[in-house]
């Protein structure tokens, strides 16, 4: 896919992933529409506006939609937030917060902006596999998983990510068990928020519907079904 050229509207982008990917794209040449809750700083982008909407809130979505005045062509939902709570823990706020940032907010946006040319939605393993504690995050995305590869079989141009943990990111340790006692190669094999960047952007480039970052995820997808 070209995408020189295209206005790309990237939500979570004050850091972490959304941010590495939107740095990504404005070496691409996109006209790019930076999303987050707290203040973008655009010093570093060479065709970028910066917009504070907090995609907890309804309204807040809402005037994002209304207040887009030229089409989106691309759009890259990757704000989310975390949840690592047992089932005894959760309260219904927390059950709010979560599904209105990860389910809802990219639901939505994808409805009142469409039709656009691609979705990249940001999904992670933890909607493939289950996982202790993670049950209100998975539902989460397990929701976003299934409505991208629906609306796949419409006829929409998709990009579903499959993402691991990224390491060192704020993100990842709110939703990750603390990693006490295990061994350093284990959190190795986390990769960064910059590598992983570059393989959204190569997927979008190469016209893929689907990729797991890492790779070798899928065989923990297998071997967590199998047990």
């Amino acid at each position: 896919m070209r995408i020189n050229g295209k206005i790309v509207l990237v939500t979570g982008a004050a850091r972490g992933l959304g941010r590495e990917i939107a740095l990504l794209l404005d070496k691409e040449g996109c006209r790019l529409i930076l999303v987050d809750r707290d203040d973008v700083n655009v010093e570093a982008f060479q065709n970028a506006q910066a917009y504070i909407y907090d995609l907890s809130d309804l309204s807040q979505r809402k005037n994002l939609i209304k207040s887009m005045d030229e089409k989106i062509n691309i759009l890259v939902n990757c704000a989310g937030i975390g949840s690592h709570s047992q089932l005894s823990q959760i309260s219904v706020d927390e059950i709010e917060r979560v599904m209105q940032v990860n389910t809802l907010a990219p639901l939505e946006l994808i409805a009142g902006l469409s039709p656009l040319e691609l979705i990249v939605n940001i999904g992670s393993v933890a909607g493939e596999m289950n996982l202790p504690s993670m049950s209100l995050y998975a539902a989460s995305k397990t929701s976003v998983h299934a409505f991208t590869r629906a609306i796949q079989l419409e006829g929409a141009r998709t990009l579903l990510v499959i993402l691991g943990p990224l390491r060192g990111t704020d993100f990842t340790q709110s939703i990750a068990h603390p990693r006490t006692g295990q061994p350093q190669w284990y959190r190795d094999l986390d990769l960064s928020a910059e590598k992983a960047a570059r393989l959204i952007v190569r997927a979008i480039k190469n016209g893929r519907r689907e990729i797991v970052a890492p790779w070798w995820y899928r065989g923990v997808f297998i071997l967590a079904r199998i047990l």
